[in-house]
């Protein structure tokens, strides 16, 4: 069962590199994307550039969890961040915001949620190294 670590980085560099080299096709088929506005080939492709580094980062502290604290935090920090602002945007709309949350929850809400999980479990790992 160890695999099951690898799944958020994986799928955040599956997302990042797609983002990245084809940023058209990406915004085409993430749900709720289109209603942002229209796409920005730079825009996707910038935020792909952190999915690939919060993937990288994420892959180290679940290969190296007392080295890798630093670089969990980091892609803790983006991908929670990320879900504050999908958490706070549905509710400055005319749109009831429930369906919102529960169309961006696996996408957005629970890899900032698994984050901060690979994150505690990092410094649980130092505490118990120290």
């Amino acid at each position: 069962m160890r695999w099951v670590k690898w799944i958020l980085p994986v799928l955040l560099a599956i997302n990042g590199a797609v983002m990245m080299l084809a940023p058209a096709w990406w915004y085409q088929r993430v749900p709720g994307v289109i209603e942002t506005g229209a796409l920005n080939d730079h825009f996707v492709r910038d935020i792909g550039a952190a999915y690939l580094a919060c993937a990288v980062a994420l892959g180290w502290a679940v290969r190296d969890p007392v080295r890798g604290l630093g670089a969990a935090l980091a892609a803790a920090a983006f991908l929670t961040l990320h879900a504050a602002i999908h958490l706070v945007t549905p509710f400055c709309g005319t749109v009831l915001p429930w369906p919102l949350l529960l169309r961006d929850f696996p996408g957005v809400f629970l890899p900032a949620i698994i984050s901060l999980l690979v994150a505690r479990s990092c410094i649980r790992r130092q505490k118990v190294s120290a």
